[in-house]
């Protein structure tokens, strides 16, 4: 299929012109005109484009792309190095960041509600007008219970403050970098808030706010829709798309 003609599909399917973000989401770097093999990531690091220089991919879609607001403009160092490498292998690089996150079908918060099994899904946590995240509730269970689901479905481990009682039954979600919002998440009532990273101010937040927080890992949490686009893309158009795994703890 023409690079084109991905980009298109992608920049409806994820509902691009809804969104307001703070990075381009879309076509990035223009690379072969037909693509035919494809990988997704969660971010564009050297790595990832290095894997996917010898994975011999065509088109490469991450999460988190090579150009925000307010970065420098000068393309040298390490972004040099990144887009010589994606210009000299005619590989596209697509982003897409909030999209993939909002998505109540393949994004990062819905999907991974869906795949533990919450119930009475409601979007959480607005952003620029947009709420990018999910809530939801499940039969009640321990803390201790709960946190081992989490763990054994991100395969990471949580960094857990938990300042909620003994037994939940709810749960609001927004992956990667968000531990601000767990005062929304207490305000709202849920028994628990999880998100990727964390800093110093969530354990007082969680425990004076008496909600339990978890955070599996900006990246753990973010790989659940890149996975799912590269499946959906392969079911829609046929073509080969491999997720690259790349080790990133954080």
């Amino acid at each position: 299929m023409h690079h084109k003609d991905l980009e298109n599909y992608l920049n409806n399917y994820l509902n691009v012109s809804t969104i307001k973000d703070y990075c381009p989401n879309g076509l990035q770097v223009e690379g072969k005109l037909d693509i035919h093999k494809a990988a997704v990531a969660v971010s564009a690091s050297l790595d990832t484009i290095e894997q996917a220089v010898l994975a011999d991919v065509d088109a490469l879609i991450v999460h988190h792309g090579l150009f925000w607001e307010r970065d420098p403009y000068p393309l040298i160092d390490v972004k040099k190095t990144k887009i010589e490498l994606l210009l000299k292998n005619g590989i596209s690089l697509f982003a897409y960041h909030l999209p993939l996150d909002a998505h109540q079908e393949i994004g990062n918060n819905w999907k991974a509600a869906r795949d533990l099994g919450w119930e009475n899904l409601q979007p959480f946590g607005e952003y620029n007008g947009t709420e990018i995240g999910v809530s939801g509730t499940f039969a009640s269970k321990t803390i201790d219970k709960f946190v081992a689901e989490i763990e054994n479905y991100y395969g990471h481990a949580a960094t857990t403050a938990l300042g909620g009682s003994q037994t939940i039954s709810s749960c609001a979600l927004i992956s990667g970098g968000a531990y601000k919002e767990l005062p929304q998440a207490a305000a709202k009532g849920f028994d628990c808030f999880i998100t990727g990273n964390f800093d110093e101010p969530a354990w007082n937040m969680a425990h004076e706010k008496k909600i339990h927080f978890l955070a599996l890992g900006h990246t753990a949490t973010e790989k659940i829709g890149p996975k799912a686009l590269g499946n959906h893309l392969s079911e829609v158009f046929g073509i080969s798309v491999t997720f690259l795994d790349t080790s990133n703890p954080f």
